[in-house]
């Protein structure tokens, strides 16, 4: 009896596994292209939305004769897919509407930034390695733009430990499931926009300036991959932010009866794909009106600072008011 209920658990808790990990890299396009599209609407476009426009993009991308520079071709064939690899690593750490997969003790947040990080820094050396000047001054105003996320990440780190026992995002979705959040509800949001601020950066998509000349050397499966790494890191940063903001939406599939099992999980994903729309529009909101113009590098990351120093002083305000 005890065997064949610890196989049921593994089964669901694979099945779970399945159904996010095809979610995640399904919409990943879709919701890039949402984002896209909401900040042109916001600077003043008049367009459709066309999500799907992405995945085509994609596809003509994928199709293309593959040519790699003589110079870096060994490593372009390879960081890429090591982008894309710490991309699906941080994605299957963070919940996306249930807990209950494998991997959940691991969700810290630490873990997942660094597969973010790493992603990251792949393809900056994908920039790096043909030796083209125009390719290695863009990776390298990158870089220099993402050597912020490193202090804010550990400053989020902090806070998130005082707020939880064990500090992974999978403890933060039970005890919001059994305890009061508003204490800490300001101080998790003002982390979710500090890594918003420095995991998103100004070129949300595969057609915009910077990204754009890091792989301008690629072609074929090579810059279609790295188009969707880019992609996936910034679906992830928002799947991060919106679980520290809204962690009563994810799911326990423990507490749940079984025959309403199918039914609440479906409820999960909708109000999952309900919260990413509002990450969309908030991230668009920042990329448009807060941190828009020739400074948005120094304003991103002093922004960013601004509120994980000021989570840190609420935390430590409202429990020292308790």
């Amino acid at each position: 009896m005890t065997l064949s209920l610890v196989l049921l658990a593994r089964m669901q808790s694979l099945l779970l596994l399945a159904c996010h990990t095809v979610l995640v890299v399904v919409t990943v396009p879709l919701w890039i292209g949402l984002l896209r599209w909401m900040m042109a609407t916001m600077d003043g476009a008049r367009s459709l939305p066309d999500p799907a426009s992405y995945w085509r993009l994609l596809r003509r991308a994928w199709r293309q004769p593959g040519v790699r520079s003589a110079a870096g071709a060994q490593i372009t064939a390879v960081a890429p897919w090591v982008a894309l690899a710490a991309g699906l690593g941080a994605a299957l750490l963070v919940p996306s509407f249930t807990l209950g997969m494998p991997g959940g003790d691991l969700s810290d947040l630490l873990a997942v930034g660094g597969l973010l990080e790493m992603g990251f820094l792949a393809l900056v050396v994908v920039s790096l390695a043909a030796g083209l000047a125009r390719p290695g001054q863009a990776g390298l105003r990158t870089a220099v733009r993402g050597i912020m996320i490193q202090p804010v990440l550990l400053l989020a780190c902090a806070v998130l430990g005082m707020c939880l026992p064990d500090g992974t995002l999978a403890g933060l979705v039970r005890q919001a499931h059994v305890a009061d959040m508003n204490i800490i509800r300001v101080p998790l949001a003002l982390v979710a926009g500090a890594l918003l601020l420095v995991g998103v950066t100004e070129s949300s998509g595969p057609d915009s300036g910077p990204f754009t000349i890091m792989v301008e050397d690629l072609a074929g499966p090579d810059r279609a991959v790295a188009q969707y790494a880019r992609d996936l890191l910034v679906v992830v940063w928002m799947m991060l932010a919106r679980d520290l903001v809204w962690p009563e939406s994810v799911m326990e599939p423990d507490i749940l009866p079984r025959s309403w099992l199918v039914v609440s999980i479906a409820a999960a994903v909708g109000l999952w794909t309900l919260h990413m729309l509002v990450a969309c529009g908030c991230v668009a909101v920042m990329q448009v009106f807060i941190v828009s113009g020739r400074r948005q590098a120094a304003r991103r990351g002093g922004l960013a600072l601004l509120c994980a120093l000021m989570a840190g002083v609420l935390l430590f305000a409202g429990r020292g008011m308790g």
